[in-house]
């Protein structure tokens, strides 16, 4: 019963990423499924961060109208390679798992420029504004990935206390 809150938080911080859209004027500069997928890879191990980065990606880019497939492989591949070095990250390290939230969200924005420049037509005509975005996405990412880390903790905790297979 209790591992069914892993679907609820995943569902919650998707409806609170997607009604923020509505709240922020400008770019998105976070992105809440992007990090639940890390701490749900790093909590439970490749298959279960594999699973949940392709089912919300192929809900984001559901969302998306701009290219579909790149968050279902981007975040599938997030959980799955977060989930397989998860037992040489330390998880009291704050200042670590900040970096490293930095350093995936980087690859993802770099990884999305692709698409982005193909449909501009010309790279020089968007770096500026594109940079700038990163940059706060980036920031913006490395901000929240503490406070929802210590919430699946939590979640964590609270699944253990009634399964007796732990």
């Amino acid at each position: 019963m209790r591992n069914s809150s892993w679907i609820l938080m995943g569902f919650l911080l998707l409806v609170l990423q997607t009604t923020s859209l509505g709240l922020f004027r400008g770019s998105l500069y976070f992105d809440l499924p992007l990090i639940f997928i890390y701490c749900l890879a790093l909590l439970r191990g490749p298959w279960q961060g594999l699973l949940c980065g392709v089912v919300l990606g192929l809900l984001m880019d559901m969302a998306s109208p701009l290219v579909f497939g790149f968050y279902t492989l981007t975040r599938g591949l997030c959980g799955l390679g977060i989930g397989s070095v998860k037992e040489m990250i330390f998880k009291n390290n704050h200042t670590y798992h900040v970096l490293l939230m930095g350093g995936i969200s980087l690859l993802s924005r770099l990884l999305y420029l692709i698409p982005t420049a193909y449909r501009a037509g010309s790279v020089a005509a968007i770096i500026p504004a594109y940079a700038l975005d990163t940059l706060c996405y980036c920031l913006g990412n490395m901000l929240l990935v503490l406070p929802v880390l210590k919430c699946a903790i939590r979640v964590e905790r609270w699944i253990r206390e009634e399964d007796p297979q732990y």
